[in-house]
């Protein structure tokens, strides 16, 4: 009986993870965050971007990777937060309707039927 504890831990650590990755995609602000340095008139300003903002420099490191402008940067941050939910909701899924079968396959009994 141990085995079956392990087997629906295994399938309820993907449900934990998507509940845990569909709350952040449906609770993340709408406000426009550039990651690396946000250029305005020529000079660098912290905080959320704004519209007609022309020039995100996207970091990794010290090192420019890309350059967004407020459409793109907000375009992408929405396009983040929908695969962030789509796969929450999968992970859920998945976790679920494993944890249910393994549970069914393992109960006492389930062999004499």
């Amino acid at each position: 009986m141990k085995y079956r504890a392990v087997l629906l831990a295994f399938f309820l650590l993907p449900v934990l993870w998507g509940v845990v990755s569909l709350a952040g995609a449906l609770t993340a602000s709408a406000e426009v965050v550039c990651p690396g340095e946000n250029v305005r008139d020529g000079e660098e300003h912290p905080g959320p971007m704004r519209p007609g903002d022309s020039e995100c420099s996207v970091l990794e490191g010290s090192l420019a990777v890309a350059s967004r402008t407020y459409e793109e940067q907000r375009h992408y941050q929405s396009l983040r937060r929908r695969r962030e939910a789509r796969n929450g909701g999968l992970l859920m899924a998945y976790g679920t309707v494993g944890a249910l079968l393994a549970w069914r396959a393992t109960r006492p009994g389930a062999a004499d039927a």
